[in-house]
Formats: structure tokens, sequence, C-alpha cells
């Protein structure tokens, strides 16, 4: 758990856990008001502390700089609003980065921290209405449900208007979703087209790249596309491609020798193990790469964890040494990415930890 304090010295603290919500602002506006009449009632000096989750297993670069950028938003908010009530200063404007150990997040894990974070002293949480974190919830427990529950905390959800989230077309992000989309579907239309009849060919091919942009390019990209990341990630994914045919090829060889040994000497196995990928493009890419390959079959994905039936020893050691994961990083997260642990050295270390903890026990 990592913090960034104030004064460290207020009598009373409200807490603002901050995610990407179209009612924040308002959330975090009306907290601000409520602080400032707390401090103006009771002559205390409040604190005004803003939450974020980090998942220590989370993927690089993205994530950390939305955070941030949430933070920043959710900063200026508040500034702006004690700046305007509360002149003396009696409340002072705080951040506070939660560290959880999944990702996506898990919402009763990150209200279990934010109870660890109060520690027993008295604090008033105001959740936004439209609070969001990416993970999900066992049955019969919310976020809101188990800061309920906590004694040390008031909990308080904000009286502000829930929001759908409204995007004009015409947006940066939209714009630029639209036209790479338009511009991937005409070039592959003149692809298949053959050029016989380029300018039928290009009309028709225009018409076609226009409707298939407008009706899917809001839940084609995950977010807007950057022209720079775009080229970074086409190159990167021309490598993969060849790599991953190649491991197409040598595993076709070896269940070819298998299936024609006389002994047939298979040693079929389900494995379990979380991947070290992120995202639902970057999940079902790496999922889709192992059932191409042969000797392996992707089972089920729920979040990271993957099921893949393998037939093979050497299959699964292929499987479990990693080398297609850490390609799928390299495509998505870049070099650096591939430095990421194995499956079989994160299976290796949770063991270890369990002995541990049987030990401590």
């Amino acid at each position: 758990m990592t913090t960034d304090p104030g004064s460290g010295d207020a009598d009373i603290r409200f807490l603002v856990p901050v995610s990407d919500s179209p009612t924040l602002d308002a959330t975090v506006e009306y907290a601000a008001r409520e602080a400032r009449e707390v401090a103006a009632e009771t002559d205390d000096r409040v604190a005004f502390v803003l939450l974020v989750p980090s998942p220590r297993d989370g993927p690089p670069g993205d994530p950390e700089r939305e955070r941030e950028a949430l933070l920043a938003e959710a900063e200026a908010t508040a500034a702006d609003i004690l700046k305007m009530t509360d002149p003396e200063g009696t409340v002072d404007l705080e951040r506070a980065t939660l560290e959880l150990e999944r990702y996506p997040v898990d919402s009763v894990e990150y209200a279990d921290a934010i109870v660890e974070f109060v520690a027993g002293e008295r604090h008033t949480v105001v959740v936004d209405p439209d609070h969001r974190t990416a993970g999900g919830s066992p049955i019969g427990h919310t976020f809101e449900s188990v800061l309920r529950e906590a004694d040390s905390i008031d909990l308080e959800v904000a009286p502000v208007e829930r929001l759908a989230r409204q995007r004009r077309f015409a947006t940066r992000g939209g714009l630029a979703q639209f036209l790479t989309l338009a511009g991937l579907s005409f070039g592959f239309y003149m692809l298949v087209g053959g050029f016989s009849q380029p300018v039928f060919d290009v009309v028709t091919g225009t018409a076609t790249a226009l409707v298939v942009a407008g009706a899917l390019s809001r839940i084609t990209f995950e977010r807007a596309p950057a022209p720079v990341g775009m080229v970074r990630a086409t190159a990167r994914w021309l490598a993969y491609v060849p790599y991953l045919l190649w491991q197409i090829l040598t595993a076709n060889v070896r269940i070819a020798y298998v299936v024609l040994h006389p002994d047939l000497p298979i040693d079929p196995s389900v494995q379990r193990f979380e991947a070290g990928v992120w995202g639902g493009t970057a999940t079902a890419t790496l999922a889709n790469s192992i059932t191409l390959t042969p000797g392996t079959l992707t089972l089920d994905v729920r979040n990271r964890e993957f099921v893949v039936h393998s037939l093979t020893e050497d299959a699964r050691a292929d499987l479990l040494d990693g080398g297609l994961e850490r390609a799928v990083r390299f495509v998505f997260y870049g070099r650096e990415a591939m430095r990421y642990p194995s499956p079989r050295e994160r299976l290796a270390a949770g063991d270890a930890d369990d002995d541990r903890t049987g030990e401590a026990a």
C-alpha cells in the first residue's frame, strides 16, 4: 500500500474511491463540499483522500497512465471546489494507491483493502453510484456491502444522478476508431476483389467500408487507436505470424511422429494456469494460438485463467515454458514485457507460497 499523504494530523477523513465513471466529477464535487461543511462545523482538520487500486500483477503501461489521468482529473475537480469553499485550507487534499494482488481488479478485494487502509479509525467513504471495477464480485458480496459491514466506515453513496455514457461520434477517439476500421475494411475488400474492375471495386469497397465502420467501430477496439502505436503493433504482428506458423509446423511434425509410432506414446493431461496477458484481444489471441498448435487445445478461459488440454508431455512442456505467451506479450505490450515469468515459473512460485503458508499454519 502506498500513499501520498498530506499533513498526517487530520481528525476526520473522507475517502473517495476513484474509477472511470460518468458521475466521477459530480461525486468528487459532492464529497468535497461535504468535507468542507464538516470542517466548518467542527473546527477539525479534515483530510479528503482520493483512492485508486493498483494491482501488482497487472499489464504494463496503459493502466498506470489511465490511473494517473483519473487521479489528476479528480484532484483538479476537488481542488476547484475546495478553493471556492475552503479559503482557510482546513481540508487537506491527499491521494492513496492501494496495492491489490489480482488483475482485473476484484471489487471485494478492493473493498477489503479500503477497510485495511482505514485501520480501525473513523472514516467516511463516499462511493460513486456508478463506481466501476474491472473484475466481478462473489455472489452475495458487492463493493458497497463489504464497506457497509465495516464498523469503522460510514458509507455514503453520493446522491448524484446516474448517467449513461453518451459519446458523440465526432470525438477524437470515435473518429480514430471509425477511420481505422474503414481503412482496414477497404484494404481487405480491395485485396480479395482482385482489382478486376478498379472503378467498381473502389466504389463498392468504399461503401462497404463505411457501413462496416459505422456498425462495428465502437466494439472493434478496446481503446482509441493511435497511429504510431498501430504501426508498431503491425510490425510486431508481422514478426509474430511467421513464429506462430513455425510453431504449428514443428508441432505437426511431433504429433505425426506420435500418431505413426507403434506404441502411440501419448500422455493426455489437462493443465490449468493463469496467463500473463490482459484484455480480451490479447487473451483471445493466446487462446486461439494454443488451439492452432497441434497437441494443445484451449478448453476454457475465465478472465486470465486458462484450462488447456495437452496430448503429449512435449506439448505440455512447451505450453508451460511460455513461448507462445511471450510472443503474444511482445505483440501487445512490447519487447520489455517478454521478461515476465513463464507459466512454469509462476506455478512454481505459487506452490512455494502455499508451502510457506502451510508451514506458518
